[in-house]
Order: structure tokens, then C-alpha cells, then sequence
């Protein structure tokens, strides 16, 4: 029964990262469109459940997006604590996984500030940001994490003989 359990929970975090991942992309792949589409100066209609973001002017819909990316990255950093906890259940862990998720944020904001104040590698720094919101969008941490994890364990566990 309860390999049956552990299956199943790693069967719904798969399919909860699968459907985050797609809606985000949805989302961010729509306001896009709709972006290139006012820059173009031509007609784009959202998908009805967007239709709400053609009300907003362009530059808040700019800020939209990085509020948005915020966001994202919460819902990616809590599928990564609930399974993280479900699998090794130590606060440490935890931890290191909260603080990897605001390291790779702070890191992104140090790089979008470093562009704001030196406006000259401000596209470089913006791409070096985009990159590491990227990384806190997807699962990718979480695929770091839990290899790495378990490696600390073993070690642990070998050091202990």
C-alpha cells in the first residue's frame, strides 16, 4: 500500500509540473503575441481566458509579465518543498531548497540591477536574469535537488559505518 502511495505522489507532481509548465507558456506565450502584436500595429485577439490583459497598457502589462514570473517561481518553489518534505521529510532539506530558490532570485535581481545601472550591458544583464527566472520556473531545481540529496545521504549514511 505504500508503494502504491509513493507512486501515486509522484505520479500527481509529475502531472502538477506538467500542467504548471503549460500553463505558463500558455500565458506568457499569449501576453507575447499580444505584445508583438501592438508593436506591429495589428490585431490580436487573446484566447477568451486571457481576454482580460487586452484592457492593460502596454508597459503595465511589462510589469505584469515579471509579477507573473514571480508567481511562477512560488508555485514552482512550493511543488519543490511539499516533495522535497514528502520524500526526505528533514527541515534541513527544506531549507536548502527554499534558499536555493531565493538565491537564484536575488541572483537575477542583482543582475537586472547591474543592467539598470549600467545601461550600456543592460541587455546582457536582462538576458542573464530571464536565464536564471527560467531556472526558477521549471523543474529543473527540483531535478537537481532531489539527485543531490540523495547522494548527501548515502554519503551520510556510508560515513556512519
Amino acid at each position: 500500500m505504500q508503494k502504491l502511495k509513493t507512486v501515486s505522489f509522484y505520479l500527481l507532481v509529475i502531472a502538477l509540473l506538467l500542467a504548471t509548465g503549460f500553463y505558463r507558456d500558455f500565458v506568457f506565450k499569449s501576453i507575447n503575441a499580444l505584445l508583438q502584436a501592438w508593436d506591429a500595429n495589428v490585431d490580436y485577439y487573446l484566447p477568451p481566458s486571457l481576454r482580460f490583459f487586452e484592457n492593460y497598457e502596454y508597459d503595465t502589462l511589462l510589469r505584469i509579465k515579471w509579477i507573473l514570473t514571480f508567481a511562477f517561481s512560488l508555485v514552482y518553489l512550493l511543488i519543490s518543498v511539499i516533495t522535497i518534505r514528502y520524500i526526505f521529510g528533514r527541515k534541513k532539506l527544506i531549507m536548502i531548497t527554499v534558499w536555493t530558490y531565493a538565491g537564484i532570485m536575488l541572483l537575477s535581481g542583482i543582475f537586472m540591477l547591474t543592467g539598470i545601472i549600467f545601461s550600456s550591458a543592460s541587455e546582457k544583464m536582462y538576458e542573464f536574469a530571464r536565464y536564471f527566472m527560467g531556472m526558477a520556473q521549471s523543474p529543473l531545481i527540483l531535478m537537481i535537488l532531489i539527485p543531490v540529496f540523495k547522494l548527501a545521504e548515502k554519503e551520510n549514511t556510508a560515513a556512519a559505518k
